[in-house]
């Protein structure tokens, strides 16, 4: 008797397969890591590090496209979600889907341009705080346990807005920048827009900076005024070396003539417009700040169309990333409106003087994380992925995310997975009827396993490969085409690889006769090594004592 378990993967490009099989097309190449989510239009980027991931969060742009169907230029009146999205490879990203702020914070209106930062706390827990922009009213904040959420709403009302007392003249309330000092201090930036009543083109005189409390959702001191030249919006805050590194969008007016009246200016010249600039102080509060020039340039200087620059730095692992939003997305969806797509490329950062040299925007992105690329024996979510054709993310339910609306020709890739023990069989979730290829490194390769699924409800399919994989294999890119799909209700939730056959995975069950109390049971992952206790998730042996002296083997799956 077999007792077959388990889960699946994931999306996108085009051609035609050696069967002459049409396949859907990309909106990038294969080896491109931007825009990291090719399925999502996305802005205004932050991140956060966790165990060894980087979750960046994000606009949910796709929420305006979808509430007005493109019938408008994205006015971000329609956006009330925010987006997560995380990575510990750096080219394949996992979609976990958007943040419901409208439901945690039934007093917005909208939802913009999150920052985040976490702290473990006197719980022993880890805490992220989510700070976010309510139209150009106000900031919220939520908060979790996890980078995942739940999320919650602790003030059910703005942490700051037009009644917070000390902004002084300010004209937009917008785009919080946050970062933790050495000392566990909070620290928010906020503030944007046209130059205030009393302010200029070159001293717009909107962007501020405020100690948070200690429960990092009050104030704890003085709004204070940077004095940050073309100040316009996309305002970020970097803790490096006991330098605050404060970074914002300049606007779209910078000029040689206003930038000679800048006394601050050193030798760096008239910035560009709309580029990322940036200030450094030791003392937040009473300064000086110190301009230190463009961080990164506008991504019309690099070939993509011209449009708002909003950026995020973050540390991961020892090296610095550069996180921001193009509208390359949106022209190759054939859309205008001002839809963005976030991307990520490497940053040099000295860390003793905090100098930043300014990266390039470019397609490729980042290469990949050598100690962290993926493993196909793991249980691997299908949305984790660095391509994809023709598919979207949804949500099942309240937990989980598959890949869906897919059609025959549809696919999508993984880059750098590696078999250390090599692989036998492989059981994937779906949901459906078609027919799956797996395809190494080419997507018009021969499979090396072909899956046939017909199933009404989401479950597990499970097939030997037509051909084992080795031990010590790596491919640079794993395919997942969909040559047959019929309706519009296929879905790939997980899959996993085994070392071992179908047949070697599923054990003889010992008869349960006589007295059969279980007294006793240990679990194995499928290389036999003993767990502490059952798995929450994958493929797992279990082994029970019976009172009786014989032991029941089985395989099962989470």
């Amino acid at each position: 008797m077999k007792n077959y378990a388990l889960a699946i993967v994931l999306l996108l490009s085009g051609a035609a397969d050696m069967f002459g099989q049409t396949l859907a097309t990309a909106y990038k190449k294969d080896s491109e890591v931007n825009p990291i989510l090719p399925y999502n239009l996305c802005a205004d980027p932050t991140a956060v590090e966790y165990e060894g991931r980087l979750y960046v969060y994000g606009t949910n742009d796709q929420q305006e496209l979808e509430t007005t169907k493109n019938k408008t230029k994205n006015t971000y009146g329609q956006i009330k979600q925010l987006v997560c999205m995380s990575t510990a490879d750096m080219v394949n990203w996992t979609w976990h889907g958007v943040i419901d702020v409208k439901a945690a914070s039934s007093w917005i209106a909208t939802s913009w341009a999150p920052s985040i930062v976490s702290r473990v706390e006197a719980d022993g827990k880890t805490h992220f705080y989510l700070y976010y922009t309510n139209t150009a009213s106000g900031i919220g904040v939520l908060t979790a346990t996890s980078p995942l959420g739940p999320w919650k709403d602790p003030l059910k009302k703005a942490l700051i807005d037009g009644r917070t007392p000390g902004r002084g003249e300010q004209s937009n309330i917008i785009d919080p920048g946050v970062c933790i000092d050495d000392e566990g201090n909070g620290w928010l930036t906020f503030g944007g827009g046209d130059p205030n009543r009393n302010g200029s083109k070159l001293m717009p005189g909107n962007a501020r900076i405020v100690k948070l409390g200690k429960d990092m959702i009050s104030l704890d001191g003085p709004i204070t005024p940077i004095p940050a030249p073309f100040h316009f919006e996309a305002n970020e805050l970097n803790y490096i070396n006991g330098k605050f590194v404060f970074s914002y969008s300049g606007g779209w007016s910078c000029n040689a003539g206003d930038w000679s009246q800048y006394s601050g200016k050193g030798s760096y010249s008239c910035p560009g417009n709309c580029s990322i600039l940036s200030m450094t102080a030791e003392d937040p509060i009473n300064g000086p700040w110190k301009y230190t020039g463009e961080i990164l340039k506008n991504p019309g200087t690099f070939g993509y169309p011209w449009g708002n620059n909003h950026s995020h730095m973050q540390k991961f692992g020892t090296s610095y990333y550069m996180i921001y939003h193009t509208q390359y997305l949106e022209s190759k969806y054939g859309i205008s409106g001002g839809y963005r797509g976030i991307a990520i490329n490497k940053v040099s950062v000295n860390e003793t003087t905090a100098k930043i040299t300014p990266p390039t925007m470019t397609n490729a992105g980042p290469g990949i994380i050598s100690a962290a690329r993926p493993v196909g024996t793991e249980l691997m979510e299908a949305e984790t992925m660095a391509n994809c054709a023709g598919v979207k993310v949804t949500k099942l339910n309240t937990s989980t995310n598959v890949v869906s609306d897919i059609q025959a020709g549809d696919w999508t890739v993984v880059r750098g997975m590696l078999f250390p023990e090599g692989a036998k069989s492989l059981t994937l979730r779906l949901k459906g009827t078609g027919k799956l290829e797996i395809r190494p490194n080419k997507l018009t390769a021969a499979p090396i396993a072909t899956v046939e699924f017909k199933r009404s409800v989401i479950g597990n399919v499970s097939v030997d490969l037509e051909k084992a994989i080795p031990e010590g294999t790596a491919y640079n890119y794993l395919y997942f085409v969909f040559t047959e799909a019929t309706g519009t209700s296929v879905s790939f939730d997980r899959y996993q690889f085994s070392p071992m056959t179908l047949d070697e995975i599923t054990p003889v069950e010992a008869p349960e006769a006589g007295d059969d109390m279980v007294v006793g049971e240990t679990f194995y992952n499928l290389q036999g090594v003993k767990l502490p206790g059952r798995p929450t998730h994958g493929l797992y042996i279990s082994k029970k004592m019976l009172k009786n002296g014989q032991q029941v083997v089985k395989c099962y799956a989470e």
